[in-house]
């Protein structure tokens, strides 16, 4: 950007971008054990249908299509001597970590009835508390800086917090917790499993909280709005919906984290019954992902450097749709039947690519939202960076809530048995069944992010659109 576009914010230190990184852990671990172990433990353990797991998932989710929006605009007219995401944040992460711990604590011997309401009443309390936490943190990442290479940079940053997240509960899921005798059948390793976790969350909330506050406060914001929330909450939705960079961010990102969600769900019971994986050979494949990972971190920075974030963005995308869809549709085509330590190496290798191209997807849309949020400023005169990232959020929070719901469905309609820990017989699953667990896990979710990418191409913000946009904001500041 040139030096007139510049704006006089105080420098964003390296120390304060470090400690903005770690509230990622809050969204991040909270996600990734929801979405890795949560339903496998209410279906495949506690016994519970794979339909009733994925309408307490859909509950949860379609309250949370109300609350984004609602945190996003209040956090957005919200003023505090840190600014306005501060407090949303001291109050969402001690929030998450302790419906997240009960999640995994339902009472003992419970009817299907019983765990049910459990599973229900956590749920939406859990993503209503991630929303209370996530949208605001996403939101300010966006004001942090507005020079169009170090959004990606500060993206990144908060991309390094998810992937220690990732590998830490990976390590105390499939190595500690879930490694004794009965592995991922046996329950009392679960509950343990939240609450570890739910304290990295704790720890990574109180460092950003700690750590960014007085730079939070120091930012400059508009006037706050003097209309009522409900009144003036479904103009303004209608206001970021006018502006098509937004519409096309938000369909790609519900489009592709609703695939990922199915992916997800069902990656427990791909890795155990299809691949006939132990739960060491599995957290292999998962190392692999992270590996891949942290390859990503310092080449999508420079890739957005050197290309339009898009065409990063589109480059992201293909490579998951080939790792999701390849492997899994030899599989289903009985091409590729390995199974055991037999399919460990080609497995890893796939997550390592994987990574890789989840990375340059993430690092690369965040960047883009915080664009198109700065458009919407420069078109209707307004900020709404907490409505913006709200999409965000409820498209990252649809990959555990209609993906949950799509894949409970697939496993009634496939007749996967239910509670194969409570009865081991069960667990030598048809090969028809272990087919059409596979087809949904890979062609299914990879059709899904294909039309995802293919809406991509209707996105127009490059380099010369952003430097404009900026050059007018800073005149009207200026003036």
């Amino acid at each position: 950007m040139r030096a007139s576009a510049v704006d006089t914010r105080p420098p964003l230190t390296i120390q304060i971008k470090l400690a903005y990184g770690a509230g990622q852990l809050v969204e991040g671990v909270s996600s990734t054990v929801i979405g890795t172990f949560l339903f496998f433990y209410y279906t495949a353990v506690l016994g519970l249908s794979g339909s009733l797991v994925g309408i307490a998932a859909a509950i949860s989710l379609f309250t949370d299509a109300f609350i984004d929006p609602l945190i996003g605009s209040v956090s957005d007219n919200t003023r505090s001597r840190w600014g306005r995401r501060i407090p949303f944040l001291m109050f969402g992460a001690p929030a998450v970590a302790l419906t997240l711990g009960l999640a995994f604590s339902p009472p003992a011997h419970s009817a299907p009835t019983v765990l049910f309401l459990w599973l229900t009443t956590a749920s939406l309390a859990l993503r209503c508390f991630v929303s209370v936490f996530n949208v605001p943190f996403i939101a300010l990442g966006a004001e942090l800086s507005e020079d169009y290479a170090e959004r990606s940079n500060i993206v990144a940053y908060r991309w390094v917090f998810y992937i220690f997240g990732l590998l830490a509960t990976t390590l105390l899921g499939y190595r500690l917790f879930l490694a004794g005798p009965k592995g991922l059948l046996g329950a009392a390793g679960y509950a343990p499993l939240a609450w570890s976790t739910a304290a990295m969350v704790l720890f990574g909330g109180a460092v950003s909280v700690f750590g960014v506050r007085r730079f939070a406060g120091s930012l400059p914001v508009s006037a706050p709005s003097a209309i009522a929330i409900h009144k003036r909450l479904l103009p303004e939705l209608v206001e970021i919906f006018r502006n098509p960079s937004f519409r096309v961010l938000f369909a790609v990102s519900v489009l592709f984290w609703v695939a990922q969600g199915v992916a997800n769900t069902l990656g427990l019971h791909l890795n155990t019954f299809v691949w006939k994986m132990t739960p060491p050979q599995i957290s292999l494949t998962l190392f692999g992902y992270v590996f891949g990972l942290l390859v990503g971190v310092p080449l999508a920075p420079i890739m957005v450097r050197r290309f339009e974030k898009r065409t990063v963005l589109i480059l992201g995308l293909v490579i998951i749709c080939f790792v999701q869809g390849g492997l899994n549709g030899l599989r289903v085509l009985g091409i590729f039947t390995l199974t055991g330590a037999a399919v460990v190496g080609p497995l890893v290798i796939n997550a390592v690519i994987g990574g890789i191209g989840a990375t340059f997807a993430t690092i690369a849309v965040g960047s883009m939202m915080a664009d198109a949020a700065d458009e919407h400023d420069y078109i209707f005169g307004t900020r709404r960076e907490g409505l913006y990232f709200s999409g965000l959020g409820f498209a990252g929070k649809a990959a555990t809530g209609l993906g949950a719901l799509l894949a409970g469905f697939a496993l009634d309609l496939i007749n996967f048995p239910k509670g194969v820990a409570a009865h081991p017989e069960a667990a030598i699953v048809t090969p028809g069944t272990l087919a059409g667990l596979a087809l949904m896990a890979g062609p299914f979710v990879a059709l899904v992010s294909g039309v995802a990418t293919g809406l991509m191409l209707l996105y127009r913000i490059d380099r010369v659109r952003h430097e404009e946009v900026m050059r007018v904001l800073h005149e009207r500041r200026r003036a």
